[in-house]
């Protein structure tokens, strides 16, 4: 298959914000495209990119897809219709992706992919527009918890107990230990 110049690995995963936080995390760095308000893309490697479908209620094990990209998908097509592979009907995304989807043998999840324009790259200005909606995000999910979780308000010291010496650090009685003499 040398008409083959890139792959995708797609999974479904939770809410958006949580998404991109977690693997702008994993990356050290924000998405490289966001082609639809629900999907980012990160390019692993040159042609190898992770694509997050976000907002899934049930997201996780046994949802990834592998796919291929071709430069052309009805050539693509054909060819799993000649070697008698059944492979699903094209979905276009205008403007975006055209795609088809199919099965190996043993049930994993692959497909074909034609790029209908060159991909949108993230900016720097977006991608520092992005960290700083991620630093405010997290600051409002601690100062959240934080709400959640007050701190024990501080023990008032009478005047007598102020007087006291402090006890080690290691808990024990300051003074004279052992046997008692007699």
């Amino acid at each position: 298959m040398g008409d083959l110049s890139g792959m995708t690995i797609a999974i479904n995963a939770g809410d958006n914000g949580d998404v991109l936080d977690f693997y702008t995390r994993v990356f050290g760095r924000g998405p490289d495209t966001a082609p639809m308000d629900d999907f980012l893309e990160w390019q692993i490697c040159p042609g190898t990119w992770l694509q997050l479908s976000t907002g899934h209620d049930r997201p996780g094990a046994n949802n990834a897809r592998i796919r291929f990209e071709v430069a052309d998908i009805e050539e693509a097509l054909a060819r799993m219709e000649e070697a008698q592979v059944p492979i699903g009907e094209v979905v276009r995304v205008p403007d975006v992706v055209a795609f088809a989807n199919f099965s190996d043998n043993w049930g994993n999840a692959l497909g074909f992919y034609q790029l209908l324009s060159a991909r949108n790259f993230t900016t720097e200005q977006e991608r520092r527009e992005q960290e700083a909606e991620q630093a405010a995000r997290r600051a409002a999910r601690e100062e959240a918890e934080a709400a959640k979780n007050p701190p024990a308000p501080e023990r008032q010291v009478d005047e007598r107990e102020a007087k006291l010496p402090p006890l080690p650090a290691d808990g024990s009685v300051q003074g004279v230990t052992g046997p008692t003499r007699g």
